[in-house]
């Protein structure tokens, strides 16, 4: 847990480095600099709650998680690449904006993420291999049916870029935004006891 923490924050703190600020010599050439940056920073905030969303998620998924094994770990540790990968993936979309194969390579990058979440919340919650054996199947089964709706919608996005990549760009910004809202594993979290 404390390592997928603390790649989560390293993420979130190389997004940023991507954006480096502009030396102008007069306002009008700062103010020029700064729109030349638009996309970037849209890929930064887009990135920032997509990465955010996937830390969110992990958190959530630990309330229910309580024992591990070699595969979780393996398969923990393939969640983390994709989401190390994400800061390469988010400079390139910020600096090809209008380039469809950036927003396929971006999409992509999130639709694997996507995969791996599902596979480490399917693994886990597999005839209750790693969670407790009361857990509720049908909270079981919605979140594995939402992850993969994630992954297909990821998909659904690449495929707009190809047409538009601006609309792409504003569904992946939008597509974590609805899953938090309907993540049903999350709701009530503080009120239920949590076993040692």
């Amino acid at each position: 847990m404390a390592l997928a923490d603390g790649v989560f924050a390293i993420v979130l703190t190389l997004l940023v480095l991507d954006l480096r600020p502009p030396q102008a010599v007069s306002n009008r050439d700062l103010a020029r600099q700064l729109q030349a940056m638009v996309p970037a920073l849209t890929a930064f905030l887009v990135s920032f709650i997509v990465v955010g969303n996937f830390w969110f998620g992990h958190q959530m998924e630990s309330h229910w998680i309580r024992r591990s094994d070699r595969v979780h770990v393996w398969i923990t540790l393939l969640l983390l690449l994709t989401i190390c990968f994400i800061p390469f993936s988010a400079a390139l979309i910020g600096r090809n904006p209008r380039l469809p194969l950036a927003t396929t390579i971006y999409g992509l990058n999130l639709g694997a993420a996507g995969l791996a979440r599902w596979l480490h919340w399917s693994y886990a919650t597999s005839g209750g291999r790693l969670v407790d054996h009361d857990i509720d199947p049908r909270l079981v089964r919605y979140v594995r049916k939402v992850f993969l709706a994630v992954v297909g919608l990821y998909v659904l996005a690449v495929a707009v870029g190809w047409f538009s990549t601006t609309v792409a760009l504003g569904a992946f910004a939008v597509i974590p935004v609805a899953y938090m809202i309907s993540a049903r594993q999350s709701r009530h979290l503080t009120s239920l006891p949590r076993t040692a």
